[in-house]
């Protein structure tokens, strides 16, 4: 009884005055959401050298991506009920530690089921970094500094899709893939040890809630499976392929049962009903969004940058960069306006209209655009981005109570992790499909019987035959991508707007 009392008071000061240890709290969680993040990208640009290592193809090798974002999607919803059972201490203490274990043993695959084994195991343990440690950047500060805590955690969930490419790149190619895991290690070790020592006990329930194993039955199936179809669409093909029209029936069936179990248990795995309260609807729809709008930038840039404009991995990555640069910025911003009183619907306007208008003047790009259209587009997407997520958060959980803030923050972050997963299917699908359109529209034109066709050969310096048409092919290919790049820029600006909707439509407390 003392202890629980303890816990209490614990947390009740924290409320008012924070903790004494603020700041080696903010690097141990910003460690633990660098780490679990920068997994999600980092890992990409060393796939290709993966396969050989461990006997796969390209199309295998992508279940090494494919596992971590299922096993976090699956984990994300159940940290309310983690919490409740362990607390926030013990559960990061050891998420942390599996989480480490786990980036070893990835590190020493030697095949593609121990890479895909692990993986999982990656993404499970390391599913309750981003929202327990949000919880408890919240209750180490005071009231009145929360719009810094929270500020300060976006910088952390920005820099991995920003630095991960990047970072991979490097790790890659001048040691080995491995070292894609291996670099988790000193993170991970730090984080652990800050937290062993600073990081209260409290979020412990004396009678937690049982655990509905049905619910959990239906729910790993549902999003498990949609995470798959999300994730292996646009390479299968989508519905011409029977893998995907198969996975369709598990995904619907288990999130229809899911939801229906939630709604009619007393104690269901996920309260769902804590959606009754608009604020965090709309707001996990707008995070959903915008989570569309990161990680879809981070599927169409490195393409562009490096397919067709011919940039080194690391420069397309350098040219990203600024786009985090404005994020970090307008989050430190947004943090200390929110502070002072500021209105968060108007921020969240105002960074909407800022990334609409980046990728606006994104929509003029061609294949001979110069790196500063590149940049300077996409630093004021960054400062619009940063300035969308932090008032996002704080107007979602505006009229929930403490206690429901745990389980708040699991349905808030399997948005986000979703609406990701989401938007580099679309995007992707957007950019091959309308590529193919485009191929098959300018390409009609390309036949000997046009009139026009001997004049530009000419003025290319080519005459007629095998040599022109793999020349004509080559440049049909890359301006018939670029069509499918500009449309998916497109999808990206509406996706802005509908953002803005979304924010008029909540309350603000």
């Amino acid at each position: 009884m003392d202890e629980a009392h303890s816990q209490v008071q614990v947390s009740g000061d924290s409320s008012k005055q924070g903790s004494p240890h603020i700041l080696a709290i903010t690097v141990a969680v910003m460690a633990c959401v660098i780490m679990n993040v920068l997994d999600i990208t980092v890992v990409n640009v060393a796939l290709p050298h993966m396969e050989g290592s461990l006997h796969a193809n390209s199309n295998q090798i992508t279940w090494a991506l494919t596992t971590y974002m299922v096993a976090m999607v699956i984990v994300t919803p159940l940290t309310g009920l983690l919490v409740e059972r362990f607390g926030q201490r013990r559960l990061i203490l050891w998420s942390v530690a599996g989480f480490l274990a786990c980036s070893v043993m990835s590190g020493q695959a030697h095949s593609l089921t121990e890479i895909v084994f692990w993986r999982f195991m990656q993404g499970a343990l390391g599913a309750s970094l981003v929202p327990v440690g949000q919880a408890i950047l919240v209750e180490a500060y005071p009231r009145d500094k929360r719009g810094v805590a929270m500020a300060t955690l976006g910088m952390g969930t920005m820099l991995g899709p920003i630095v991960g490419p990047v970072l991979g790149g490097y790790l890659t190619e001048d040691l080995s893939w491995r070292w894609c895991f291996y670099i988790n290690i000193p993170i991970g070790i730090a984080a652990f040890i800050l937290l062993l020592f600073y990081i209260p006990s409290f979020g412990k329930s004396d009678t937690p809630r049982p655990i509905d194993w049905i619910g959990f039955l239906w729910m790993a199936i549902g999003l498990g499976a949609l995470q798959m179809m999300l994730s292996l669409g646009d390479q299968d093909g989508w519905l011409s392929s029977d893998f995907i029209i198969i996975l369709m029936v598990p995904a619907g069936m288990g999130i229809f049962l899911f939801v229906l179990r939630s709604l009619s248990v007393g104690h269901p795995l996920v309260d769902l009903r804590l959606l009754k309260d608009r604020s965090l609807t709309l707001g996990s729809a707008g995070i959903g969004l915008f989570g569309l709008a990161l990680y879809g930038t981070m599927v169409i840039l490195p393409i562009y940058l490096q397919n067709y404009l011919g940039y080194e991995p690391q420069t397309a990555g350098l040219a990203m960069a600024p786009q985090g640069l404005g994020s970090w910025i307008s989050m430190w911003m947004a943090g200390r306006l929110l502070n002072r009183g500021a209105n968060p619907r108007w921020m969240i306007i105002a960074g909407v209209f800022l990334g609409a208008l980046g990728t606006w003047i994104s929509l003029s790009y061609n294949l001979q655009v110069s790196i500063a259209w590149i940049i300077w587009p996409g630093f004021i997407r960054g400062l619009g981005l940063g300035l969308v997520s932090i008032p996002l958060f704080t107007l979602a959980f505006a009229t929930l109570s403490k206690e429901q803030t745990p389980e708040g923050t699991g349905i808030f972050n399997l948005m986000r992790n979703l609406g990701g997963s989401v938007g580099i299917a679309i995007i992707s699908t957007i950019m091959t499909e309308e590529a193919q359109e485009a191929w098959n529209q300018m390409g009609g034109h390309i036949n000997p019987f046009n009139v026009s066709l001997p004049s530009y050969l000419g003025a290319a310096g080519l005459h007629p035959g095998n040599l022109a048409w793999q020349v004509l092919g080559q440049v049909l290919e890359q301006h018939a991508a670029m069509r499918g790049i500009l449309d998916a820029f497109k999808f990206l600006f509406w996706s802005f707007l509908v953002v803005m909707i979304i924010t008029l439509l909540m309350r603000n407390k």
